[in-house]
């Protein structure tokens, strides 16, 4: 199955099918008046909030980080 398009008011709509259990899953994550474009934005910030804190955690545990300090990168030599 690929996702279909169509024009809605300017805006460009895609149709991505999923199975029925997916959408109910969706569905109960949804909050009343919420719109499933308003959800999924939603869900996707969070996913990438939680890549970016896991990289730092990872990069925190494997040690490479390497400190620096702000002040000699921004002066003028």
């Amino acid at each position: 199955m690929s996702p279909s398009t169509s024009e809605t008011r300017g805006s460009q709509i895609k149709h991505i099918p999923v199975k029925e259990y997916i959408w109910k899953s969706l569905h109960d994550l949804k909050e009343a008046g919420q719109s499933y474009d308003d959800l999924l934005s939603r869900m996707i910030r969070r996913e990438r909030d939680y890549r970016d804190r896991q990289m730092i955690v990872d990069i925190d545990r494997e040690g490479e980080f390497v400190a620096f300090d702000p002040e000699a990168i921004m002066k003028d030599d």
